[in-house]
């Protein structure tokens, strides 16, 4: 049964006026906070003596992260407080917008970690291939609820989705080199028409060319193959392409039940890459222990639980394609993140939502839960 199935199944049930939504909504508004609150300990846990070699302050990413969750939480009130259906009509606009910043990098972008994805705005770095997950859900909710009646229809449906979805993610898999991105917004168009209903003959028309062009991608470039390499043998490239998975291990594993206390393990004197970003929740496993990582796993497990259920329920057709969306786009991140943490996936570089350090990610983020929690306010 699709999304849209349960939610007309939902509305015409006549006890659907329990108090559950206001459960819902403070279990998910609770489990954001929470998530970003253990975010900021874990980026000050993880800061370590190199910067203060770059830097001058081993407190320097501590006080970017912290005014990056200041700045989440102020997009977050602010989508919160407005009506959800108010952005379908600015999204051909949004979706525009997002198209145009992944230009402009590609004219004018900065690069960092061998990927060019930012643009330098002064006073902070702005990444667009993030504004275009929410423009691509909030733009695609809009457009399958404007065609719900035509979705067996290929012509009306499937190929102009694709002809949406295929600009961005080749602009980001090929020109900025960030294939786990670009692989997300594929899987969010694909979980979205599978939720509105459309049949799997056409999703898999989306789906074949799809997997081609991931694998082309993963083998053209020559760090993606090392990547691949080291996953599948981290042990035999522990000094080289498997390094990072092979350090997030060990610090899950020095961590143990309790944990070995925060700023006691090893993340923060640098052996763990990327430990504040993508690597931050072998930072939680290793000083929070085995306790702290199961908390984690449940506040982000009610995230998209208590989503794909407003999804059910929402008031309208638009609201539950966008908050399946949004869910989808969350479950699709944690898995992605937390598989390249513990070795069951090649790592990506993509961040553990609400936890991870990184700006544009973070206050994206937090937007779309916002969107979210507005409308599982309104659902009944």
């Amino acid at each position: 049964m699709t999304v849209l199935q349960n939610y007309r199944s939902a509305q015409a049930d006549p006890h659907n006026d329990s108090p559950g939504p206001s459960m819902r909504y403070l279990a998910m508004l609770g489990s954001i906070l929470l998530l970003m609150l253990t975010g900021v300990v874990m980026a000050l846990a993880a800061s370590n003596p190199a910067s203060v070699g770059q830097d001058g302050s081993a407190f320097s990413e501590f006080g970017k992260h912290a005014t990056h969750v200041t700045l989440g939480i102020i997009a977050l009130l602010f989508t919160v407080g407005r009506d959800y259906r108010l952005w379908r009509r600015i999204a051909p606009l949004l979706l525009a917008a997002a198209c145009l910043g992944l230009v402009l990098v590609l004219l004018f972008g900065y690069s960092s970690g061998g990927s060019r994805r930012w643009l330098d705005l002064g006073l902070f770095g702005l990444q667009p291939s993030e504004i275009t997950k929410l423009a691509l859900v909030v733009s695609l909710a809009s457009f399958l609820d404007q065609r719900r009646y035509f979705l067996d229809r290929i012509d009306r449906v499937t190929l102009p989705v694709l002809a949406s979805i295929a600009v961005p993610c080749v602009l980001i898999a090929h020109q900025q080199r960030d294939l786990g991105t670009a692989a997300i917004i594929g899987s969010i168009a694909l979980g979205m028409m599978w939720a509105a209903g459309v049949p799997f003959r056409h999703l898999g028309l989306l789906l074949v060319p799809s997997l081609g062009a991931g694998l082309f991608f993963a083998l053209a470039e020559p760090f993606r193959r090392g990547r691949i390499i080291g996953f599948f043998s981290p042990a035999e490239n522990s000094l080289g392409d498997g390094y990072q998975v092979t350090q997030g291990l060990a610090s899950l594993s020095n961590g143990g039940f309790r944990g070995t206390g925060l700023s006691a393990g090893h993340a923060q004197w640098g052996w763990v890459p990327e430990a504040d970003t993508d690597f931050v929740f072998a930072v939680v496993g290793e000083q929070l222990g085995f306790v702290g990582a199961v908390a984690v796993l449940i506040l982000l497990a009610t995230i998209v639980l208590t989503g794909f259920r407003t999804a059910q329920i929402a008031p309208d057709v638009f609201g539950s394609l966008l908050a399946a969306g949004i869910s989808v786009w969350f479950f699709l991140q944690i898995f992605v993140n937390l598989g390249g943490v513990v070795g069951r996936l090649p790592i990506t570089g993509v961040t553990l939502p609400f936890v991870s350090s990184g700006g544009t990610s973070l206050i994206v983020n937090a937007a779309a839960a916002g969107l979210l929690l507005n409308i599982a306010r309104q659902s009944k």
